[in-house]
Parts: C-alpha cells; sequence; structure tokens
C-alpha cells in the first residue's frame, strides 16, 4: 500500500464522512468498472467527471472523489478505501475483556461494567466475554487491557488474610 494512498485515506477518515457512504461508493466502483475507468480516463474531461460524480456518488464523497480526480489519483481509489477500512479498524478501539462471576450479571449490570471499561481504558466500545466460576464465592473479577479488577469474596479474604499477617 503507498503512502499517497494512505494519506488520501487518512483525509477521507478526518472529514468524518459517513462509513455507509463510503462503502456505497466502494460498492459503485466495483459493480459498474466503467465508472471506474471514466474517472480514471484521461481523455475525458474534468467537467464530465464532475457530472458523473454529482449523478452516481453519494453527496458526502462527491468532494473527495473530486479531489481525487483532479489529482488523477482515481486510479487508487481501491487501495484508499482499503487503506481506509486499516485506519477505521485502528479506531474504533474496542476493548475485550472477561468477567468471571459466581451470579451472571443483569443486562444493566453488563452496561455498567461496559461503561467503567470505556472510561478506565479510553475506549469507545467494550466486548464483554462472561465465565462463570463459582470459587469465587461472591462478587467478580474483570480482565481487560492486561489489568484485573477484583471484586469477589474470594479476593476480598485473601486481601483481608495478608493484611492480618503482618
Amino acid at each position: 500500500m503507498t503512502q499517497t494512498a494512505k494519506n488520501y485515506a487518512q483525509a477521507l477518515f478526518e472529514l468524518h464522512v459517513d462509513a455507509e457512504s463510503v462503502k456505497t461508493t466502494e460498492e459503485i466502483l466495483k459493480t459498474v468498472p466503467e465508472v471506474g475507468r471514466s474517472l480514471t480516463n484521461p481523455t475525458i474531461s474534468f467537467r464530465v467527471k464532475e457530472q458523473i460524480i454529482g449523478r452516481i456518488f453519494p453527496g458526502e464523497m462527491r468532494n473527495f472523489i473530486k479531489v481525487v480526480c483532479r489529482n488523477q489519483k482515481a486510479d487508487m481509489l481501491e487501495e484508499i478505501f482499503q487503506a481506509y477500512r486499516e485506519i477505521e479498524r485502528k479506531q474504533s478501539k474496542a476493548l475485550e475483556a472477561t468477567l468471571l462471576y459466581v451470579t451472571a450479571p443483569t443486562k444493566e449490570q453488563q452496561e455498567k461494567i461496559r461503561q467503567f471499561l470505556c472510561q478506565k481504558f479510553h475506549v469507545k466500545e467494550a466486548v464483554l466475554s462472561l465465565t462463570k466460576d463459582e470459587s469465587l464465592i461472591g462478587g467478580f473479577i474483570l480482565r481487560a487491557g492486561g489489568r484485573e479488577f477484583d471484586w469477589s469474596f474470594r479476593g476480598r479474604f485473601q486481601a483481608l488474610s495478608r493484611v492480618l499477617q503482618h
């Protein structure tokens, strides 16, 4: 992947264009290859290309595609979209977490745990996998981002035992 494609993809991402518009544009170019060929054809004037863009592509994408065509980089659109998807994946910031429990948490409790994780780790989304563990006696242990939050009875008893031994 070229640096030019990455730069265009970054610009597209920073424009905060709706991801669905990007996907629709990509699908148009894949489904109707003649459109892509028209945009890359040097014998077709920019004015004609603007008309094609205005009629076919989602509104949010039109200016971006015009800039790409004006700079004669339309042949890189597929590569630009690939780089855009990579940036989008990196920026989605989904955190994977494991919750060990004795009593299954309610949907509301799970949502509060997700909110806690999002704030603690500065992420947009937290994906929670649940695992039952009777040895905790009660409470739960939350593991995420290389950290462990132990709110289990077993953990509390162990901590109390360490304090009393010293």
